[in-house]
């Protein structure tokens, strides 16, 4: 149940900003403008996608992962 949620939170999240970046670089006039908001955006999910990838990573070689509480 918790991974569908995040899935549907990632996704939810996913479509959002690509309808906020869609909208946003063809409503601007101004190519600076829209270079910063790709630059900005692509750093942002750089960011996350390293977040969740060592976020698996540590997951695996957790050893109190099967700990109930």
């Amino acid at each position: 149940m918790k991974n569908i949620g995040l899935v549907f939170l990632l996704g939810g999240w996913i479509a959002l900003t690509v309808y906020g970046a869609y909208r946003g670089v063809l409503e601007t006039e101004f190519i600076v403008f829209k270079i910063s908001i790709f630059v900005l955006w692509i750093g942002f999910l750089i960011l996350l996608i390293s977040a969740l990838r060592q976020r698996f990573k540590e997951y695996k070689k957790d050893p109190y992962r099967d700990v109930e509480v």
